[in-house]
């Protein structure tokens, strides 16, 4: 069984920064991918989150994928709950639903992703609190949507993928479509929630009023096909995929070196020559009437490849990429996930950290790429255990005593985890 790699501490920010968010609060009744990606980035610049859970399962990423290297906590959901603060209830209980209302009375966005009708039967759905909370940003991620016939359909990116053309364009030409091995559907259905979200505060600023936001997986993904749908829709010819050919320039597409593989596009004529004369050190080719214009280069496409395929195995992926990037030429070796999570670009680009955990004592995190200089993103806190600030939520935002908390444990309302061990904050642990 390999080791754990080797991670950098978290280093906190030099001085204490405004916060981009702080002003924000989000009672997020998301779960497993998509909702929770989408506050994790809003956590991240400042914004309060309160993870609302069901009692004893909670999110249900909790136990999936257990990790021993890291206490047996799942990799899947600690990578989706950082900055947040977790209180579990039972929504099936009328107490419970209380409770969910006055913290939505404290809210500045709500966000679910449950399909249709579950928030209905709680009394939680937008349509049943809209007049109470006027003010309130309502967001509601989910497969197909709030309308139509698929509108209490559950999805997953992998299905949602299949179904709207994607997976074909993953595939390599010849073989069926392939989900991708990074839920990117998901990931854009996170995104543009979290862009409705910020849009619709600026709104409320400008306009005094909240409002519903759909994000829907079926819909990103039809608009993740980005020019390769408007190319149907110009021509009535549906894009196939292109393997390992690239999707623009010749000579390009992934080639074998001595250690690994390298992929490159090179478009046009100034880039061609580059590649002629500083790349592979053959300028004849330039000149060559099979080579020497895009026509004739995408007409003579499998010579080019197999006389430039003999020339890149001899070198390494490393030789390559030097010599590509030099000569302004797009490229990237080809690695493994771990390849690139431990490649030294990441390193340059501080991507990657850990900060302590309550159970598994250290965890490793995935930064936020979006570097800001005014408002950066905050020094992180770990994704918390379930329940584990119950008590803190109804004390500080609802003002309840110890002893109605107390009670509405002993009632099985809400679930409290109570002496469980703090982690050091992570301004004690800079290297």
């Amino acid at each position: 069984m390999p080791a754990r790699p080797q991670i950098p501490s978290y280093r906190p920010l030099p001085e204490p920064s405004p916060k981009a968010l702080a002003d924000i609060r989000i009672v997020d009744f998301s779960r497993v991918l998509a909702g929770p990606f989408a506050t994790q980035i809003l956590g991240d610049f400042g914004a309060e989150i309160i993870k609302v859970e069901q009692i004893v399962s909670g999110d249900d990423t909790r136990n999936l994928l257990p990790e021993p290297k890291l206490g047996g906590e799942s990799f899947f959901y600690l990578a989706l709950n950082r900055n947040k603060r977790s209180i579990s209830l039972d929504l099936r209980t009328e107490e419970g639903r209380k409770i969910a209302l006055d913290l939505i009375a404290t809210a500045d966005v709500v966000l679910e992703n449950f399909t249709t009708r579950v928030m209905k039967q709680f009394g939680l759905d937008y349509d049943s609190i809209k007049a109470r909370f006027p003010q309130l940003i309502y967001c509601s991620i989910s497969a197909y949507g709030r309308t139509g016939r698929l509108a209490n359909a559950a999805g997953y990116d992998s299905a949602i993928s299949m179904e709207t053309g994607v997976s074909a364009l993953n595939a390599v030409e010849g073989e069926d479509p392939v989900p991708g091995g990074v839920p990117f559907v998901d990931i854009t259905t996170a995104m543009n929630a979290t862009i409705g979200i910020l849009a619709a505060l600026h709104a409320r600023k400008l306009h005094g009023k909240g409002q519903f936001i759909e994000s829907a997986m079926y819909d990103t993904a039809i608009a993740d096909l980005s020019y390769k749908g408007y190319q149907f829709l110009a021509s009535g010819e549906s894009p196939v995929s292109l393997g390992r050919k690239p999707k623009f320039g010749v000579p390009g597409g992934q080639f074998r070196c001595s250690d690994g593989d390298i992929w490159f596009t090179c478009t046009g004529q100034k880039m061609f020559r580059n590649f002629c004369d500083q790349v592979v050190e053959k300028p004849e080719l330039f000149d060559d009437p099979r080579f020497d214009s895009v026509e004739h280069r995408n007409a003579n496409f499998a010579v080019l490849f197999d006389l430039l395929a003999a020339l890149f195995n001899t070198q390494s992926r490393a030789f390559w990429s030097d010599r590509l990037k030099r000569a302004g030429i797009p490229c990237g070796e080809v690695r493994s996930v771990g390849e690139a999570l431990m490649a030294r670009e990441t390193a340059e680009r501080d991507m990657i950290a850990e900060i302590p955990h309550p159970t598994a004592e250290r965890i490793p995190i995935i930064k936020s790429p979006i570097k800001m200089t005014l408002t950066p993103a905050v020094d992180p806190t770990p994704p918390p255990l379930l329940g584990q600030h119950s008590r803190e939520i109804l004390k500080s935002v609802l003002n309840y005593s110890d002893a109605q908390i107390d009670a509405l444990a002993a009632q099985g309302v809400v679930q409290l985890l109570e002496g469980e061990p703090v982690p050091h904050p992570v301004s004690g642990d800079a290297a």
